[in-house]
């Protein structure tokens, strides 16, 4: 489970607020990755930031459903609801 000081890295378009989180990463090792869900980030990742859980829930408190996402598990928001499935790493 996240804890709200976790740290998690966003693409630009959560951190800047422009979309919503619709896909989840917890990775292997333990890091979180959400972003938008789009295809349309920079291919070297540089526009993606660390933030805090808590800064991120506190915009969009559907994120506090996948607090126990499994490492090497992904979640993606589909018609309203968390769907998850095993991420190869």
């Amino acid at each position: 489970m996240f804890m709200p000081e976790t740290r998690a890295l966003v693409c630009g378009h959560v951190f800047r607020a422009e979309r919503p989180v619709t896909l989840v990463i917890r990775h292997l090792d333990g890091e979180w990755q959400l972003t938008c869900g789009e295809h349309d980030h920079p291919t070297d990742c540089e526009d993606f930031e660390v933030v805090g859980f808590r800064h991120l829930t506190a915009r969009q408190a559907n994120l506090t459903q996948i607090g126990e996402l499994e490492c090497g598990w992904l979640a993606e928001w589909v018609l309203g609801e968390w769907t998850r499935c095993r991420h190869d790493d």
